[in-house]
């Protein structure tokens, strides 16, 4: 992990964390660790993927999906997971914690492939009432192959610019690290580094996102 702390706060310890960005490929666990965050904090959490995709897996309007991004951001307690890059001016403007969920390509490509499987099998019901069908499903999966490295691309030099602005920036490669990095040891008995994790540790994502 690489980790940029700045800011006020008791020697030792940086300032608890009011508006948390979290980025990250496909199969990271963003929303996992959006979850596990928002109990720890008690801010509000948002997945981008919920205001973006609209029954039928029909994609929402540019301007209304930006006007939606910047009234979560407006709010003084947040945590937003989500790659969008047209999210990115609006909450880079405001979070003052950014965290990227680095994870290998080959872990992302596991995690997405057993969820999605799952979701197909049992219908499971996502953002407004979608479920996965088998093309949902291969678009997935080539879009995880596909954009890992165009995240890392952007990710690099967006959190080196945060950093330099006293935003502060982690680079994980797991969500349990993340947690230990930014709030101390998460509790052991709901995270743990055996074996590869479990379908909901992973953050849902349709085909068609960009990073």
């Amino acid at each position: 992990m690489t980790a940029h702390r700045k800011g006020t706060g008791p020697p030792g310890r940086a300032p608890v964390p009011r508006r948390i960005w979290l980025l990250g490929p496909p199969g990271a666990g963003k929303t996992t660790l959006g979850r596990r965050l928002a109990e720890r904090l008690g801010h509000p959490h948002h997945e981008l993927d919920a205001h973006f995709w609209h029954q039928g897996w029909n994609r929402a309007d540019s301007d209304a999906f930006h006007a939606v991004v910047t009234g979560l951001a407006a709010g003084e307690r947040w945590i937003v997971d989500g790659q969008y890059h047209d999210a990115h001016p609006v909450l880079a403007a405001r979070a003052d914690t950014v965290i990227w969920l680095d994870v290998p390509l080959g872990v992302a490509l596991y995690r997405v492939t057993r969820r999605t499987l799952r979701r197909l099998l049992t219908r499971t019901a996502l953002w407004n009432d979608n479920r996965e069908t088998l093309g949902s499903a291969v678009g997935l999966l080539v879009w995880t192959v596909r954009s890992h490295r165009a995240v890392a691309a952007v990710n690099r030099p967006l959190l080196a610019r945060l950093a330099a602005r006293d935003v502060r920036t982690l680079r994980a490669a797991s969500v349990k690290a993340a947690l230990t990095e930014l709030l101390g040891a998460p509790p052991p008995d709901r995270l743990t580094e055996k074996g590869p994790p479990t379908p909901e540790a992973a953050d849902p994502l349709p085909p068609g996102r960009r990073p």
